[in-house]
């Protein structure tokens, strides 16, 4: 078990090194410093001998290990296990960021997801979705309108939500600009993979039933986005 941890340390001290290079800030540099420590100390023979003697203890952690696995399983199916109608009467795509006036690298990943589906589902309207948050000069559906737009969607086929913070006002504001004349109106959700189960858990809790169409994850990126999923599946389990 010694090498588990070592090699749990040298892979979360790199990740934890691409966040610093890439400048992501919030919990999850913290969360991969904390298990840094953590694997740090359980490298070392004594400490690990001493910490895995206790029963209670080693069945705590085996038990983690499978719930933590079991729930990442169920997020990468709902990522890859998709079945998206064509002409969907709406596209939602989801606000991920925006550096001043350009979307982020996320954002641009499910803006280019959100207009190859437009390109070629022609009758589908896109709501964009996202307010204005730190470092952002204008809202983050603006920003998309104008990325769409300079692509060639026409400005029609674009509704803009300009207030939400978070996904769960992201879909709720989003879903009272969707037609109301429209019965059982199509919904595709355009977001990052790894977001898609939380994205229709948030979705149906609000009355909704909606597809998910993924975006691509920098490959860097993958470890902590899934982690991050992780602990936000649960929360949303439990609120």
């Amino acid at each position: 078990m010694i090498y588990f941890w070592r090699i749990l340390l040298v892979f979360s001290m790199l990740n934890l090194l691409d966040l610093i290079i890439v400048g992501i800030k919030g919990p999850m540099p913290l969360v991969w410093f904390a298990i840094i420590v953590i694997s740090f100390i359980l490298s070392f023979k004594k400490p690990l001998r001493y910490v895995f003697s206790h029963k209670s203890i080693k069945g705590l952690f085996f038990l983690g290990m499978t719930f933590f696995i079991i729930i990442e399983s169920i997020i990468i199916f709902y990522s890859i296990n998709l079945n998206i109608p064509s002409n969907a009467d709406y596209l939602i795509v989801l606000g991920a960021g925006v550096h001043g006036e350009t979307p982020s690298l996320t954002l641009q990943d499910r803006l280019n997801t959100a207009y190859d589906y437009l390109k070629e589902n022609p009758h589908t309207k896109a709501i964009l979705t996202g307010g204005q948050g730190p470092g952002e000069t204008i809202t983050e559906a603006e920003a998309m309108f104008r990325y769409l737009t300079n692509k060639g969607i026409p400005a029609d086929r674009l509704l803009l939500e300009e207030q939400a913070t978070d996904t769960v006002e992201n879909l709720t504001y989003s879903f009272k600009l969707i037609d109301s004349s429209l019965q059982n109106p199509e919904v595709i959700v355009v977001t990052n993979k790894f977001h898609i189960l939380r994205s229709q858990m948030i979705a149906q809790e609000l009355e909704w039933k909606v597809h998910g169409l993924g975006s691509r994850t920098l490959y860097f990126l993958i470890p902590t986005y899934y982690l991050r999923e992780f602990f936000a599946v649960i929360a949303e389990f439990i609120f």
